[in-house]
């Protein structure tokens, strides 16, 4: 064999060697490559399952701090509260220190009321006696009631109290209003009272023959003239509603001043 033919087949061969290596190098490059794309993209996978944690928690912490600033703004108004409440309680403490100091004085005011009512009924006895004689047998019927309600085991001391006030408010209306009614004089004729307040007490027998006023000064009853007759008949039909109220000129006791 010649040299020229030795020489281009190891020419040849080189070449084939080299395109042997090239073609080595390049799948060792590919592999490689396909290493480094699958590392990136478990990487990435590892960073996006990481991002994921990283929102929840974000997430989960942020809950976390608007449940927190709930709670704070709870205790708040509860630490509020519990003040107000703490100064009801002491409010409330002191009125039960006063409650408990009246129930201690009750036995002492029962001891003083009863004297007192007892007093209350002496004064109204004695005051309706001197009183212009109206309705006497009836408001002295009404003192004796009192009397009882206070003997009365089955009467409590509230309700006796509220008697006797109901009688003193009876002869206060007594002052305010006429009334007319029929009653019997000392001597047992039958005659038409009339009152006007307290300031005029008359009677007028049923003829109409007979006209009286009650005089306090002499607690007696004094005769008027015959001009107060029908005065006096008018007031009587003024109080029993048959007429409308008017004027009258009757004779009335001036009060007298100390």
């Amino acid at each position: 064999m010649d040299k020229a033919k030795v020489k281009r087949i190891a020419v040849s061969t080189a070449a084939a060697a080299s395109v042997l290596l090239g073609a080595s190098i390049a799948q060792a490059q590919d592999a490689r490559l396909d290493e480094v794309v699958k590392e990136v993209d478990r990487s990435n996978l590892i960073a996006q399952q990481s991002q994921q944690r990283i929102d929840g928690i974000a997430d989960a912490t942020s809950q976390l701090f608007g449940e927190y600033k709930a709670v704070l703004k709870t205790n708040a108004g509860l630490r509020a509260y519990n003040a107000q409440q703490r100064r009801v309680i002491a409010e409330q403490e002191n009125e039960i220190s006063k409650i408990e100091i009246s129930i201690g004085q009750i036995d002492e005011i029962k001891r003083q009321v009863t004297p007192l009512m007892l007093e209350m009924i002496e004064n109204l006895e004695e005051f309706v006696r001197a009183d212009v004689p109206f309705q006497l047998d009836e408001r002295l019927d009404r003192i004796a009631t009192l009397r009882d309600a206070m003997d009365d085991p089955n009467v409590n001391d509230p309700e006796r109290f509220r008697v006797v006030l109901e009688a003193y408010k009876a002869e206060v209306q007594y002052g305010r209003t006429v009334n007319a009614y029929e009653g019997v004089l000392d001597d047992g004729r039958s005659v038409n009272f009339v009152r006007l307040g307290r300031a005029g007490f008359y009677y007028q027998t049923k003829d109409g023959r007979e006209t009286a006023a009650w005089d306090g000064d002499t607690q007696s009853w004094q005769s008027l003239g015959s001009e107060y007759a029908t005065p006096v008949r008018q007031l009587l039909k003024m109080a029993r509603r048959q007429v409308p109220l008017d004027v009258v000129v009757l004779p009335v006791k001036a009060p007298q001043t100390k």
